[in-house]
């Protein structure tokens, strides 16, 4: 009787130790994907703020700030220009200051690439 009981002691020490491995495995794999979906927007950020850093070193971010980024149907509006973009479910509208804001204060993915549909190559 004493075996058995050892037995199921170890079995059950067992499959304790196994969940933990697996709980510990789920826990990392969750934060994984939420470190990757957080990674998204950098590149966008960084492009919008050295775009932005461009604006104001050559003195027309004062003028273009008021201004509205209007984006749909594959192309987005800012300053009179019409530029294709590659993304025709993408819309968004909101003037250039405000976008700049959402995008570095609030890590606004779409503020982000708003900014540089309108102000990029």
């Amino acid at each position: 009787m004493k075996k058995a009981q050892a037995s199921i002691e170890y079995s059950t020490m067992v499959a304790l130790a196994v969940i933990v491995v697996l709980v510990v495995i789920l826990l990392i794999s969750s934060k994984a994907s939420e470190v990757s979906e957080g990674t998204k927007e950098l590149p966008y950020q960084s492009n919008a703020q050295t775009l932005i850093n461009h604006l104001k070193a050559r003195g027309q971010w004062e003028s273009l700030k008021t201004q509205t980024i209007s984006c749909s149907n594959g192309q987005c509006e800012f300053n009179g220009e019409t530029k294709a973009i590659d993304d025709s479910t993408f819309t968004y509208s909101d003037t250039l200051e405000n976008a700049y804001n959402k995008c570095i204060y609030e890590n606004d993915l779409d503020s982000c690439k708003a900014i540089v549909y309108v102000l990029g190559d």
